[in-house]
């Protein structure tokens, strides 16, 4: 074991400039090919977004020919907010087109077509090409379901060839456009065959490894065996090297450090919403690899009982999923996948097919994996099981949708948008959702199982919880929260039915199908109130522009009740509830529970102040507040729930 060094590798999806490395060969093909149009496809945490922010630090120069601009399409879930988030663009990079003399503030803000021709005459007549740089592009799914004509309008003026370049960097779920056909073509023609991005070279590995853009004193030292074995167990992705030579760097000893990174629950995350997104029968392809080690390509055709597999194959050894080894055998690539894979064909061996028709929704075993072990409740969207997950041989919950609820696209979507944010997040106190899944005609969603309660169930007699029980749940989801919003990510509906309690008493924030980015507005695309009215914000309740403090006034809602067993308020109709929450004061929580201490429930006021100004400015800094208070005994009550 050697000693630690402090030597800083750069994790995450924002590495540009002197810490990027490799991707030469995709840049000079975005940049200099023949193609105006380019879809860039890559699994989860290969670095597309670094890409896209690489080019924009390339193309930033005078005299590169481009004017780049950054369009992140994610929450754009209608036209109108598509146009908003390519106006941001613009607005992130005002300067630089000011540099070449145009003005932002003229560009139209409320047509997004209009706007992206009139930045392409502009630029095209100083000598320079529009280089659009599209991250989250699978919003467009969700968009295309909204307006049928956007994608026509979208994809020509993308693919004007004179004055314009486009990049969109996507997941494999953007293939669903595949076969929109609104024009002549469906929208993703002109930008296939996608460029496929997934590990480095081989060299780019090794150089991402000795850091060797750093200086070479600050680089950190590795004999050459050490640099092949963290290269090859990581299949060259970048992501992963990166979090081993930071484990390496800080322990010392690189077993150790491989063990941790293969446990760790961000590194599960990703590899799950990878698996997810894969069809049925590539799913079929890895379970079997990762169940019977390398395999030949015709054994592989027995366990997949004929199925013609080739397409599959391919696209899994583009993105990185499988790899052919010497002997020519197929095998799971990388160390790390192989023991991600491990777990999920552990009880049953993956040629034992389960036919389609097998399970029901009126049996107890759905997809002949979940087995039914008791009902445990029932909501307005489904009922949901206890379950037994039998591959991995560990309790789930699992919920049945309602066939009204699930026949609305939008409802479906919200359901895949929480799976993606809460595996995203991974918080302790955030409920953990895992799949969506159809069976027989029905669907269901796996989530964790915490034996829980909601909090509303508990606040049913409208008895006040002890306090000290108060702060620490509000502590615990305000610590959630920060999470949360240091994703970008706003819950929008915090309310006690959303809160789960285990039977030890810790508490779980679910249900993040209504939440979306940070300075998005409250509205649907109908320009109606989305939440819920006992718990909304004064912005919310008025569809206005949100961000973090909205949802810190909805846990004081919370907390309030908490500490009272009452609401602040209440009404005979939902517009004269949302007018209280506009515009009226709250009570004083002493006034209701005189045992309330003045400082928690001046915290509590200041939770509620009307103007988002006046309440915590951030969920790290309500949750200091909370922390503190319990420490100082402001919360003396030590009964249990």
């Amino acid at each position: 074991m050697r000693p630690p060094r402090a030597v800083s590798y750069v994790v995450g999806q924002w590495v540009r400039g002197d810490c990027f490395y490799g991707r030469g060969g995709l840049i000079r093909e975005i940049l200099d090919g023949p193609r105006s149009s380019v879809w860039v496809l890559a699994r989860r945490r290969v670095g597309k977004t670094s890409l896209l922010k690489q080019l924009e630090v390339l193309t930033a120069r005078p005299d590169s020919g481009y004017l780049p601009a950054f369009w992140d399409f994610q929450g754009a879930d209608d036209p109108a907010e598509l146009a908003a988030t390519f106006h941001d663009a613009l607005l992130d990079a005002e300067e630089r087109f000011a540099a070449v003399g145009v003005t932002v503030a003229d560009v139209p803000d409320d047509d997004l077509f209009a706007a992206i021709a009139t930045v392409r005459r502009r630029l095209r007549a100083r000598g320079l090409i529009l280089l659009l740089l599209c991250d989250e592009v699978e919003e467009l799914v969700n968009l295309h379901r909204s307006d049928a004509t956007l994608l026509r309008k979208l994809r020509r003026s993308m693919q004007s060839q004179d004055g314009v370049r486009s990049v969109l960097a996507s997941s494999v779920r953007l293939f669903a456009l595949a076969e929109q056909r609104d024009d002549t073509s469906p929208f993703l023609h002109g930008f296939t065959p996608p460029l496929v991005m997934d590990g480095l070279t081989d060299d780019e590995a090794r150089s991402l490894i000795r850091q060797d853009q750093l200086a070479e004193q600050a680089r950190p030292v590795f004999d050459p065996d050490e640099i092949e074995t963290i290269r090859t167990r990581c299949h060259n992705h970048p992501y992963l090297i990166q979090l081993v030579c930071k484990r390496f760097l800080e322990i010392g000893d690189l077993e150790e450090a491989c063990e941790r990174v293969a446990s760790d629950a961000t590194v599960s995350h990703f590899f799950e919403v990878d698996f997810d997104l894969l069809s049925g029968l590539e799913q079929t392809v890895l379970r079997a690899l990762a169940a019977r080690g390398p395999i030949a390509s015709g054994d592989l055709k027995e366990v997949l009982r004929d199925q013609p597999a080739s397409g599959a194959l391919h696209r899994l050894a583009d993105l990185g999923f499988i790899r052919q080894r010497n002997d020519d055998r197929l095998e799971v690539a990388g160390f790390f996948l192989r023991r991600w894979m491990a777990a999920i064909p552990a009880s049953r061996s993956p040629d034992d097919v389960v036919p389609a028709s097998a399970p029901t929704l009126g049996l107890d075993v759905l997809d002949g994996r979940y087995i039914l072990v008791e009902r445990v409740g029932e909501g307005a969207t489904g009922t949901v099981y206890k379950a037994k997950d039998t591959l991995l041989d560990a309790p789930v919950a699992v919920k049945l949708l309602r066939p009204e609820y699930t026949a609305d696209a939008e409802a479906l979507d919200r359901v895949r948008q929480e799976i993606v944010l809460s595996r995203d997040i991974g918080h302790s106190n955030i409920l953990r959702t895992y799949h969506l899944g159809s069976c027989e005609g029905g669907t269901y969603l796996t989530m964790q199982w915490i034996g829980a309660r909601t909090l509303a169930d508990v606040l049913a007699d409208h008895t006040p919880l002890p306090l000290d029980v108060a702060l620490t749940i509000a502590a615990k989801l305000a610590s959630a929260l920060a999470a949360a919003h240091g994703r970008k990510i706003l819950h929008r509906d915090i309310k006690p039915s959303n809160i789960l309690l285990a039977d030890d008493g810790e508490p779980y924030l679910a249900d993040f199908g209504l939440a979306r980015l940070i300075g998005g507005a409250a509205t649907t695309r109908y320009g109606q109130f989305v939440g819920t009215p006992h718990y909304a914000s004064p912005e919310q309740a008025a569809l206005g522009e949100l961000d973090e403090r909205s949802d810190i006034y909805a846990l004081g809602l919370v907390l309030f009740e908490m500490v009272t067993g009452r609401r602040p308020f209440a009404a005979e109709s939902v517009a004269e509830l949302l007018a209280q929450q506009r515009s009226a004061p709250p009570p004083d929580p002493r006034d209701l529970n005189p045992e309330v201490p003045p400082v928690l429930a001046a915290l509590i006021l200041r939770c509620l102040a009307k103007d988002p100004a006046a309440r915590f400015s951030s969920a790290d800094a309500l949750r200091a507040e909370l922390l503190a208070m319990s420490r100082a005994g402001d919360g003396s009550s030590h009964q249990k729930l």
